[in-house]
């Protein structure tokens, strides 16, 4: 057995089995050394991505900040550097937008006051009386009284502009239409924005434009017979574009306008009356709606202060008791020794309980000028409970005032909420005299 553990074993090479014409097998693949260093190509590319992406986060991404921040701060001073004067621009025509209605109808004037001859200038009416105000208001005026609107409008751009205002606007002519109470104009040019408006409502293709409207209405045929449909303002004539050299401005105004307004005329009168007469209706129904509300809240009012007088003599019964005892003088301890001169000049002796309030004195004064301390029959069926509750938020406004003439002469209608005992002039004796208000 010794012998057999003594004997080492060795490993015998294999041999090939293949047989003649087999194929031979492959070969097993070498697996790397575990003890070899790491240190190899992959490891590298790690190290450098690793290196990249602090670089990236230490330089680079900072300064990617910083450019984008100075290329912003850049392009704000380009701004204000290069259009200041565009935004100043803007804020103007804002401006402009947004400026009183009387003065864009100043500044058009003016504009056209710019565009008169010297003798013009001289000329007691060189131009129509624009209405001085918005077309809004201009436009409440033609529908509400009836009255005829001439619009005047401009385009600063047009260079045929002039030709209708030398030919038409400044026209003694035309001018003395408007000494009529009955006739309106309102201008403006395209920079106003209700000039604007109105150009698109009323179709203006051509500058300058002069446009006639007035309140009209329709007949329409009914069962009963023709009835006129309920008046809405119409453009009734318009002229617009330039005019030639060879046309009688004069002619021109009298078949245009002076005709159109002799054929509304009329019809516009009626209009005007039924108007008058219809406000005049709406003033009266609103007269007699105020008059009927201010009846009803002075009757409410009466009520209202009928009840609280009503109130008021039910709270003094109630308390006539308590001061019944006071003036026969069943209370002597603790007091306040009074002399009381009333408005009769009667002159009242009573002790006062020190701790009550000055009020108390009042209204002992008020069961005095009503003589209800005298008639025993008024009695009160209120128990002090239910008085307290019911007479809770009652205020009494007395006719008559309370003040101590000795000097220093002192009121007592600040101090009601004081007491008897806190007031020199009445405590421990004083002297009051009763006078009205």
């Amino acid at each position: 057995m010794n012998r057999f553990r003594s004997q080492q074993y060795v490993t015998v090479p294999a041999v090939s089995l293949a047989m003649p014409g087999a194929y031979h097998e492959e070969a097993e693949p070498i697996t790397p050394n575990p003890n070899r260093s790491s240190f190899n190509s992959e490891s590298i590319n790690q190290v450098f991505v690793r290196l990249i992406n602090r670089l990236y986060l230490i330089l680079i991404k900072p300064m990617i900040w910083i450019m984008i921040l100075c290329f912003r701060v850049l392009a704000k001073l380009i701004n204000v550097v290069y259009f200041t004067d565009h935004y100043i621009e803007d804020l103007n025509i804002q401006g402009n937008h947004t400026r009183d209605p009387i003065d864009k109808v100043n500044k058009f004037i003016r504009d056209l006051e710019d565009n008169l001859t010297p003798q013009q200038l001289t000329s007691e009416n060189y131009l129509p009386p624009f209405f001085q105000g918005s077309y809004t208001q201009a436009l409440y005026m033609a529908t509400h009284r009836a009255k005829f609107l001439f619009v005047y409008l401009t385009n600063p751009q047009n260079e045929n502009s002039s030709s209708m205002f030398k030919k038409i606007i400044t026209s003694p002519h035309f001018v003395s239409l408007f000494s009529r109470q009955d006739v309106l104009i309102w201008g403006g040019d395209l920079t106003n924005p209700e000039a604007y408006q109105l150009a698109n409502t009323l179709n203006v293709t051509r500058f300058p434009f002069l446009g006639l409207l007035c309140l009209t209405r329709t007949t329409n045929m009914t069962p009963q017979g023709p009835t006129k449909a309920s008046p809405k303002i119409s453009l009734i004539l318009k002229l617009q574009g330039g005019f030639s050299d060879d046309v009688d401005e004069n002619t021109l105004i009298q078949n245009k306008f002076y005709k159109k307004i002799a054929k509304y005329e009329e019809d516009l009168m009626l209009m005007r009356n039924e108007l008058r007469d219809k406000f005049m209706s709406q003033v009266l129904l609103k007269q007699q709606e105020m008059n009927y509300q201010n009846s009803l809240a002075k009757d409410k009012a009466k009520k209202i202060e009928k009840n609280r007088q009503h109130l008021i003599k039910q709270y003094l019964i109630h308390r006539a008791e308590y001061f019944r005892n006071i003036r026969h003088n069943k209370i002597q301890e603790n007091v306040s020794k009074l002399a009381i001169k009333l408005l009769s000049g009667t002159r009242v002796s009573i002790n006062f309980p020190a701790d009550s309030k000055v009020e108390e004195i009042y209204i002992f004064v008020e069961l005095l000028n009503r003589d209800y301390l005298d008639n025993e029959n008024l009695t009160s069926t209120l128990t002090d409970e239910e008085a307290t509750e019911k007479f809770r938020d009652l205020k009494i406004d007395y006719s008559f005032t309370l003040s101590s003439p000795l000097p220093p002469r002192t009121s007592l209608n600040e101090k009601r909420e004081e007491i008897i005992r806190n007031i020199d002039s009445i405590y421990p004796n004083g002297l009051l005299i009763v006078e009205d208000k």
